[in-house]
């Protein structure tokens, strides 16, 4: 054990993001991470969230509060004397340096509740992370203006095109686009903002060192190393994914968030959840309305009968609602591209005639994750438009150089 010991300046997991903070205030920080990490690890001993706000607030420091007394913690009216029993043992046992280690080789960086670059919206919420963890590259100005964008793992064609749209669009007039990065929508949106040259957050449900699915590795890469983002999490490095984790994790999507837009959902899809949650954090919540015979479109069409989202219908309609910046002029698609390897074959396969997926997949001998990864490079690049039952069509006017 090494409860007495702090962090020094090299750890990585921390002096990345805080080195625009005065000296002191930074080493500050530093000292307090073990016990941080220590309360955030500490299970089974009736503690919680709000418990272990409240004894930070009480001792005006978290390594006061982990150093407290027996009789100090008793004295305390919302502390059980079964819980103090349980908390010393388990204080005694804590590894502060196995603990700052593992932040350190996964390079992750971690937030706790107090300090000054956590999210200040996710502090609103009834139940916040105590600690975030990180990795990748985020600002809390960037924060200032995200909204979160949810909806089903097997979207349409309609909805495949709308999460694009709007995230897009979204990115472009400087929103940050905050997702789940679950196949489906959720992914979707965050390569929309990424080719809307914007910035993207994906909540996780696992350690935010470990890439789930991982089909979605090329984006994962893409937000760990800050080049379009970052990951976040509540749980800490090597956490696994467990089906328990996702409905947790929507509220740190929504709480992340100034709104919540859901672009398509079934009955029982879980970006409902995250939609009433949002409504309970009396986020805004937006839907996009669809035929009323269709599955997908169920849980939004719902959800504006109810009056718990807003109808809307493009990107702008949440722009103008939430008085953020200037709506920018429609993209045009654009009339040459350069291409190169598989997305130039792929592309020239496709002509304004819709063309089947297993045509072209036969064609060129592409494997079926191959050429779906390929074809949604080019629809994001707004060249290639998916048709309902896997046909795909060159936009007009495109050619390759």
């Amino acid at each position: 054990m090494s409860c007495g010991k702090t962090p020094g300046d090299n750890v990585s997991g921390t002096g990345g993001v805080i080195e625009g903070l005065e000296s002191e205030l930074r080493q500050q920080m530093l000292e307090e991470l073990p016990y941080w990490l220590g309360f955030d690890q500490m299970t089974g001993v009736g503690l919680g969230g709000k418990n272990t706000r409240k004894l930070f607030e009480h001792f005006l420091s978290a390594e006061a509060a982990w150093k407290a007394s027996e009789s100090e913690l008793k004295s305390l009216p919302w502390m059980k004397a079964e819980h103090v029993k349980q908390f010393i043992e388990k204080r005694s046992q804590t590894d502060f340096e196995k603990l700052l280690g593992i932040l350190d080789k996964t390079e992750v960086t971690a937030l706790p509740f107090y300090h000054p670059l956590y999210p200040s919206r996710l502090r609103e919420i009834s139940d916040p992370p105590l600690v975030l963890y990180m990795k990748g590259n985020l600002t809390p100005e960037e924060l200032d203006h995200s909204i979160a964008i949810v909806g089903t793992r097997r979207p349409s064609s309609y909805g495949q095109r709308l999460a694009k749209e709007f995230s897009l669009g979204l990115a472009q007039a400087g929103a940050t686009v905050v997702s789940g990065m679950a196949v489906g929508i959720d992914s979707l949106c965050h390569w929309g903002a990424i080719e809307g040259g914007g910035r993207t957050v994906a909540v996780l449900a696992s350690g935010p060192d470990i890439c789930y699915p991982t089909s979605n590795k090329p984006l994962y890469n893409g937000l760990i190393d800050g080049t379009h983002g970052a990951v976040i999490s509540e749980f800490f490095p090597g956490t696994k994914p467990e089906p328990w984790r996702f409905p947790a994790r929507n509220r740190i999507i929504s709480g992340l968030s100034k709104g919540v837009i859901v672009i398509e959902a079934g009955a029982t899809s879980g970006s409902l959840i995250t939609a009433d949650i949002g409504f309970e954090q009396s986020r805004e919540v937006f839907a996009v309305p669809g035929r009323v015979d269709a599955p997908m479109s169920i849980g939004c069409n719902t959800l504006i009968a109810q009056n718990k989202a807003q109808l809307v219908m493009n990107y702008a309609d949440v722009l103008n609602h939430l008085s953020w910046v200037s709506v920018p002029a429609a993209r045009d698609v654009p009339s040459m591209v350069e291409l190169f390897g598989r997305e130039k074959e792929v592309f020239e396969m496709v002509t304004s005639e819709p063309v089947h997926f297993d045509v072209i997949s036969q064609k060129l001998e592409m494997s079926a994750g191959e050429l779906s990864a390929t074809l949604t490079m080019l629809e994001l690049a707004g060249i290639v438009e998916r048709l309902p039952g896997d046909w795909y069509s060159r936009q007009s006017n495109v050619s390759t150089i």
